[in-house]
């Protein structure tokens, strides 16, 4: 009952026609986007707009908040994903890795990584601590409309306009975020795959093998093959594994080239020092961010307490 109410004096505060809403993790704020090219954050006790985000290239499709409540990430019509501090009320992090209107976002249950869906078929999984992206991810044979995370971040499903519905593993760690970082160059590989009616839907980590030509697939780490003849609709494929993406640099025991094997070995033992401290400052400022909102929830229940 409570929904509905907020619902119709939400929609009286202003004149414009709301395309998304969403409640944050607590239950305390609201956001919303609508067709006026603005975000708005909504004190549900005080049941009114506390700050507005304004986007002057284009509106927002999708919104919704980051598992600890401090931030959004909205979907934009101008190709973009962007991801605001609502307690700062900036503008954190800004990407621009689609070719098309963004449709579809979802938020990892660790929060350290973003998916996304877009009208140029793709889906992308942002890496949030390292601000870069991770994969793309082809599959969709039309826009990808809809993306998200299940609830354990184990698995994540998409939606798009070719009809098909596609289940991908997302093999990511679910621990703290300094576990994250200490395992990210050891990512398991991911062993799963979607037979449709259409064709297998893929992960990144994995290589489809079948006679016929191979098509490489840009800013993916995998090679789809596909058969010269039509599309019976149920085809077989063997899979082969290949190493993951990893966003850790590469180990002096690697293989270089000549003019990188000169590089003195006390050389490279600083620059892994010095790799190895900035994975630490990163897991630092993650511990520090969810100290300070412990803090602010705490300040927040002593001044709600304060007799008015």
């Amino acid at each position: 009952a409570y929904t509905s109410a907020q619902a119709i004096f939400l929609s009286r505060c202003s004149d414009f026609i709301l395309i998304f809403s969403r409640f944050s993790p607590d239950g305390r704020l609201i956001v919303s986007a609508s067709d006026d090219k603005t975000i708005k954050i909504w004190d549900k006790a005080m049941r009114e707009c506390i700050h507005s985000f304004y986007e002057h290239g284009g509106f927002v499709n999708y919104v919704d908040f980051h598992p600890s409540g401090t931030c959004i990430a909205g979907a934009g019509t101008d190709n973009t994903v962007k991801v605001w501090d609502v307690r700062m009320n900036k503008l954190l992090q800004h990407y621009q890795v689609h070719a098309a209107v963004v449709n579809s976002l979802s938020f990892h249950l660790t929060g350290n990584y973003l998916v996304t869906a877009s009208n140029d078929s793709t889906l992308k999984i942002l890496d949030l601590l390292e601000g870069k992206l991770l994969y793309t991810l082809h599959g969709h044979q039309g826009p990808a409309t809809c993306v998200a995370f299940s609830r354990d971040g184990d698995y994540f499903a998409s939606g798009g306009s070719d009809e098909q519905v596609m289940v991908w593993k997302s093999n990511f760690d679910t621990g703290d975020p300094g576990d994250v970082l200490r395992n990210q160059a050891s990512t398991p590989f991911v062993n799963c795959t979607l037979k449709t009616s259409r064709g297998v839907g893929s992960t990144p980590q994995q290589e489809y093998v079948k006679a016929g030509a191979a098509e490489q697939l840009p800013d993916s780490n995998y090679t789809k093959t596909r058969a010269a003849g039509p599309d019976t609709g149920n085809q077989s494929y063997s899979i082969r594994e290949v190493p993951p993406y990893t966003t850790s640099a590469p180990t002096v025991n690697q293989s270089l080239q000549p003019e990188m094997a000169a590089i003195p070995l006390t050389l490279a033992n600083t620059l892994e020092h010095i790799v190895t401290q900035l994975d630490v400052l990163t897991q630092t400022v993650a511990i520090l961010e969810q100290r300070l909102t412990l803090t602010e929830d705490k300040l927040r229940e002593c001044l709600e307490r304060v007799p008015g």
